[in-house]
């Protein structure tokens, strides 16, 4: 047949000639059948004019490309081995230009949206026919359409291509100096990489520097330019970056600045004035996939060794918390709270950089209300607040206007818990900070709170307001550990110069010492035994239950902290809870009356607090990590609490009360003593 005869052919029996009524079923099997026995001839012709390396056959391969363009000719080109026949071709080699590109041509069409055209291209790894053809640059006009249309939506195409390598040709291609002359296909090279990045085991085929060379690309200025093909090509890099070894070569290579230039123009550059929907929503996603990519990134263990604070990498980040961009200042928190994961770089973050001053003017403006960023923000802070030594510079972060403004947010259960756990970490052991949360809402080092009666409108107050009306567990817990922490301080530290000075003025028992007076007013005008109280009763945490154990052992120790202690237990279950806590032994509800009633015939008070106070014991606090002797410490902790109640308040006691503290400290004696025996 000539090329005018099989163009014919291809015209007269086409899609074209079929009425409006019989498109629904140009798939029929007779429809199909009949095209497929017409191609019979044509095919003859093409193996004729092959064996003789005819030209003619350059213009029938190109007569059947135009074919292969009309979806009723693309099964019957396969069933009938026109297809394989060009294939065949392809896997030869050494083809005329014009017979390998109208070859191509013919593939790719038959196999769009045609899987069983796919599937005998990936039959007996014929695809390789092709692929391997990827190199040869004049041919990429041609080959990368061709096999973008193979792969897409076909999984069987996409895993071969991974295995047999695709993706470090086409990362070839991309690397040519001469890729800008064929800037219309680096779009479907990189479509084709996000086909294959998805394939199981594609990471440890790839070319290492797959992700280099796309960051590259997408930093060029003609990329930036196109929000659509800069998100094609930042969006493939993303994709290889969640391997591991992808993230760690990007360090070893020092490629982060690329990453960070990408990063920076996507959340810098396109903005509002975008108005294409689809273009928008890749956006919104990539954004959050680079974001994501970054907290991996930057939490590698070889990120802070290959990028100290002084280098250019931190530095942009810290410059970033300054800019004016909600995104990017999330993200530097992000990163910097990684980098911040040792002690050593903490403090060098606060002593060095005052990485916590922007954020403490940031998250002070009631203006700035992004989840996104109020969550990074605390997160990176509260590495900032675990060295001791960091402790008092961070004091205006409990500020009202800041931290504890975070308090409020109830739609926000997330930021909450993040904001009260960063509060807990700033109090812990830093009587200058328990100072601030204690004080009236302004200066607390200004006259008017020095002279002024303390006031309910405490960040203390509003921790414990957060505590009552919470339902998220990890918040209350966390709320209740910031009131123990407090406590503690004033315990542990003289409270006359802890607390304003307001607490001790505000007193009328003139004769108590300081310390007793600012304490006894703090907790007149602050309810601390709930938060105390769901310490003890909880139990899935029994460290923080042994915390609390070792917190009310110091409170005791003091009339003021005694009573409070006191109203903590005045609970059933939590009598139950001392009781078991001491003796070792759980107790029903029926069997704590019993046990009260047993003792009512009381030692006397004196021969008990003497006996005890043989043995020499003190306020311990726990170490976790021995979780064999948290048991023995938390019993000794509650003896103690119970002995001092005994000789502090015991005139206040209902006799059975006294009776049920007298046991406790009769029987944890002798538990005790047994113990050293």
């Amino acid at each position: 047949m000539t090329p005018q005869e099989v163009a014919a052919l291809l015209h007269e029996h086409g899609s074209s000639h079929v009425s409006k009524a019989s498109i629904d079923s140009l798939e029929s099997n007779d429809a199909q059948q009949e095209r497929t026995e017409l191609l019979a001839s044509v095919l003859t012709s093409c193996r004729d004019l092959w064996s003789t390396k005819s030209e003619d056959l350059d213009l029938i391969a190109e007569k059947l490309g135009d074919g292969s363009r009309d979806l009723a000719w693309r099964l019957p080109y396969g069933d009938s081995g026109i297809l394989e026949f060009f294939i065949s071709l392809l896997a030869e080699g050494d083809l005329r230009q014009k017979l390998h590109v109208h070859a191509l041509r013919l593939i790719g069409n038959s196999c769009a949206d045609t899987d069983k055209n796919r599937a005998r291209l990936v039959e007996d790894d014929r695809l390789l026919s092709i692929t391997k053809h990827v190199p040869n640059e004049s041919l990429i006009p041609f080959n990368v359409p061709v096999i973008y249309n193979v792969l897409v939506d076909y999984e069987p195409a996409q895993s071969l291509a991974s295995r047999s390598g695709l993706s470090r040709q086409l990362v070839g291609l991309l690397s040519l100096p001469s890729i800008s002359k064929y800037a219309a296909f680096v779009p479907y090279i990189c479509k084709t990489l996000g086909l294959l990045v998805s394939q199981e085991g594609e990471a440890a085929v790839a070319d290492p520097a797959t992700v280099s060379v796309l960051l590259q690309l997408a930093n060029q200025p003609a990329a930036k330019e196109d929000v659509e093909d800069f998100i094609t090509v930042l969006g493939v890099a993303v994709a290889y970056l969640a391997s591991e070894d992808f993230q760690s070569r990007l360090i070893s290579d020092n490629q982060v600045p690329l990453f960070m230039d990408a990063f920076y123009h996507i959340h810098v550059q396109f903005g509002p004035k975008l108005e294409d929907e689809d273009a928008i929503a890749q956006l919104k996603q990539l954004r959050t996939s680079l974001l994501s990519t970054f907290a991996d990134i930057s939490g590698n263990d070889i990120f802070p060794r290959t990028y100290p604070l002084s280098e250019t990498v931190p530095q942009s980040l810290l410059a970033w918390m300054r800019i004016n961009n909600s995104s990017l200042r999330a993200a530097a928190c992000l990163a910097l709270g990684n980098i911040s994961r040792s002690d050593e770089a903490s403090v060098a973050l606060v002593e060095t950089y005052q990485a916590h001053e922007p954020l403490t003017k940031l998250l002070s403006d009631p203006a700035v209300t992004d989840t996104q960023f109020l969550h990074a923000a605390c997160s990176f802070l509260k590495n900032l607040a675990i060295p001791t030594g960091n402790k008092p510079q961070l004091k205006d972060l409990l500020e009202p206007r800041c931290i504890p403004r975070l308090y409020s947010l109830d739609t926000l259960p997330q930021i909450q818990f993040a904001a009260v756990s960063l509060t807990r970490l700033l109090l812990l052991s830093c009587p200058l900070n328990v100072q601030q949360v204690c004080a009236s809402p302004v200066d607390a080092n200004s006259p008017a709170v020095q002279s002024q009666p303390s006031g309910q409108q405490t960040t203390a107050n509003g921790i414990i307001s957060l505590f009552g009306r919470t339902d998220a567990e990890p918040t209350r817990l966390e709320a209740a550990r910031c009131v123990a922490s407090i406590c503690r301080v004033l315990h542990a530290a003289p409270a006359s110069e802890t607390l304003p000075k307001a607490y001790v003025s505000a007193t009328a028992i003139a004769s108590l010492p300081d310390d007793e007076k600012s304490r006894s007013n703090f907790y007149a005008e602050h309810s601390v035994e709930k938060p105390l109280r769901f310490l003890i009763m909880q139990d899935k945490w029994p460290a923080l239950r042994s915390e609390a154990w070792f917190v009310f052992a110091l409170m005791s120790r003091s009339k003021d902290g005694a009573g409070v202690v006191l109203s903590v237990l005045d609970d059933k279950a939590a009598e139950a809870i001392l009781t078991e806590t001491i003796t070792w032994r759980k107790l029903k509800k029926e069997g704590i009356a019993a046990t009260n009633e047993q003792h009512m015939v009381s030692d006397s008070t004196e021969e008990l607090t003497t006996g005890t106070s043989s043995l020499q014991l003190e306020p311990q606090q726990v170490n976790p990590q021995q979780k064999a002797s948290m048991a023995k410490v938390d019993a000794e902790n509650a003896l103690i609490l119970c002995t001092e109640l005994v000789k502090m308040v015991a005139h206040e006691l209902a006799p059975e009360k006294l009776a049920m503290l007298q046991a406790l400290v009769r029987d944890g004696t002798q538990r005790v003593v047994t113990d050293r025996a």
